[in-house]
């Protein structure tokens, strides 16, 4: 079929509903129970681009493996949430920056090591970049000689473009105070692009949270989880976090979204007295 004599399909029916959220969820953890909308536009988004009118036809083309590993991709890209900006939650930030203070204000810490974090679900980019704004000022503030570095992981290829790419209009840098825009961004006009000195301290990788297993085994000062595990259900929430409890630091943080889990408790897991964050401190010993 031409691309010009392409129809749209008709409304997801309950049956092709229920298996097509079903699918999604089995395989990236994002729950469409309550998104039937945003889930049949991004299907319809994608079909459209490929001409394929039929949810059964296009069913059968993602869910082949391998052969549909491909057009999988390219679907989730159309599906997944990539709201981000900088310095989302502000508190969660702030909390990051006096956690770090702390952790290497000891000068026999502050040699001779390296300040790892991981955005986990870092989208186009933007959280990955705050944080690395945040370690880079304290590390400078304490003249400590510490190399950050910066992993950031997430299910979309071209999230994860944008991000590589370090380059945002003007509007998304409205979060970041001047001095620091001008530190770490090159300013044009109607866009920004972050610096290469900044550039330099981050990785950026595709990874399914729900693979945490298949991710080599890096040790983190500070995870970084917000807005992701709000589209999972409660219980693959907290296999997430126990996850990625394994790839804390002693003393490490992992950083949630204020209110995003709730219930969830580990035994080597102690949680902020601040309500206002949802941040946990791994402890060296089981309490």
């Amino acid at each position: 079929m031409p691309p010009w004599s392409y129809q749209s399909p008709q409304e997801l029916s309950d049956e092709q509903y229920a298996r097509w959220q079903t699918l999604l969820e089995e395989r990236t953890g994002i729950c469409f129970s309550r998104n039937k909308s945003i889930l049949q536009k991004g299907l319809s988004q994608r079909m459209r681009e490929v001409a394929v009118n039929d949810y059964e036809q296009y069913f059968q083309q993602v869910s082949s493996e391998p052969d549909g590993a491909v057009e999988w991709a390219k679907l989730v890209d159309k599906v997944s949430v990539k709201e981000t900006s900088f310095f989302r939650e502000p508190l969660s930030f702030q909390v990051v920056k006096d956690y770090l203070a702390q952790r290497y204000s000891d000068d026999t810490r502050a040699h001779d090591y390296t300040l790892d974090m991981w955005s986990v679900g870092c989208s186009t980019g933007e959280e990955a970049y705050s944080l690395a704004i945040v370690g880079s000022e304290v590390v400078k503030d304490l003249a400590a000689t510490v190399y950050v570095g910066v992993v950031a992981t997430d299910i979309s290829q071209s999230a994860l473009a944008a991000a590589r790419s370090g380059r945002y209009v003007q509007r998304k840098l409205t979060a970041i105070p001047a001095q620091l825009k001008d530190k770490y961004f090159v300013n044009y006009a109607e866009y920004s692009e972050v610096r290469d000195e900044l550039r330099q301290r981050l990785c950026f990788v595709q990874g399914n949270i729900l693979d945490l297993a298949k991710i080599p085994r890096m040790e983190m000062d500070v995870i970084f989880c917000q807005n992701v595990l709000v589209y999972f259900r409660r219980d693959r929430q907290w296999a997430v976090l126990d996850s990625l409890v394994e790839h804390l630091k002693p003393g490490g943080l992992l950083v949630v979204g204020p209110g995003e889990v709730s219930g969830w408790q580990h035994k080597h897991m102690r949680r902020n007295n601040d309500e206002k964050v949802q941040v946990y401190v791994k402890q060296t010993s089981a309490n």
